[in-house]
């Protein structure tokens, strides 16, 4: 996690933890890109331009107004064809496009909500994770069709990073790159997310949000679980969900061994991620 998840902190921070993860800010020419917001969204509508500090979390949107799909943000790449894990990126997208998105809804026809719960299962046991429609409602549909559709399915946590800076502690695991790296550029499969920034979600322990690279508008597959309370990522990243049963799985992933790029010596595999529906 770079500078950009700690707007407002010292940059020696920045400094001790520039290795990995979530919000890296490096650029081919070292130059830190401009920061924008997309002024129309996909159908035309004008959308009036936010600090991302005071960006409230959007309404239930349809897939082509909840995402960014032309022009990417910039530093973003096109996905690869396939994910490191053999799955078609084209064919994953056009079925959360075509359909996928918009039977994911947060509110059911009778008005009553319906609550979203995840299973992340890995080779260490299963994560729990209550995902919060109310907060984020487009990160969880997005994250449930990424689920349903497979693309988790045979990922690792490729990043792990767990230290203290100066009475600072930073934990958390990462997942959800096509190319099973974390590589700057290399977060989505052809489609990107509004923040949806809410002070209804604390960065407690064993909380789930979307990975950035530098601008709010670069959330899409790749998300982190923090192993420790982070409450210096609270308006700079989208929290969707906490962890309600297997946190000690993210604790014994987030404490394995790691080289000096924060990278599991053995990485832990999700096996799958099973959706579980509630209506309440």
């Amino acid at each position: 996690m770079r500078m950009h998840m700690w707007t407002g902190m010292a940059i020696w921070i920045g400094a001790m933890i520039s290795v990995a993860g979530c919000g890296r800010e490096d650029t081919k020419d070292g130059k830190k890109p401009i920061v924008q917001i997309d002024k129309k969204d996909n159908l035309g509508k004008t959308i009036q331009a936010q600090p991302a500090s005071r960006t409230k979390a959007a309404p239930e949107l349809s897939f082509k107004e909840a995402v960014i799909l032309d022009p990417a943000p910039p530093g973003e790449l096109q996905p690869p064809n396939l994910t490191h894990t053999g799955k078609s990126t084209i064919a994953i997208f056009e079925v959360i496009a075509n359909g996928l998105w918009d039977k994911t809804t947060i509110a059911g026809a009778d008005g009553k909500r319906i609550k979203y719960q995840a299973i992340i299962n890995t080779d260490l046991g299963a994560i729990h994770i209550d995902l919060r429609g109310d907060v984020a409602p487009n990160h969880v549909r997005n994250f449930v069709c990424l689920a349903k559709s497979g693309y988790y399915d045979g990922m690792s946590f490729y990043y792990s990073l767990n230290r203290e800076v100066e009475g600072t502690r930073i934990a958390y695991i990462e997942s959800g790159c096509p190319k099973g790296t974390g590589e700057d550029g290399h977060g989505s499969i052809g489609y990107w997310l509004r923040p949806e920034f809410s002070d209804k979600l604390s960065h407690e322990e064993g909380v789930i949000g979307a990975c950035l690279r530098q601008t709010p508008e670069t959330a899409a597959c790749r998300f982190y679980i923090t192993a420790a309370a982070m409450p210096q990522m609270d308006g700079e990243f989208t929290a969707f969900g906490k962890v309600t049963k297997g946190l000690d799985i993210v604790q014994a992933i987030n404490k394995r061994p790691v080289d000096m790029f924060d990278r599991p010596a053995q990485p832990v595999t999700i096996k799958s991620v099973a959706i579980v529906t509630v209506a309440e």
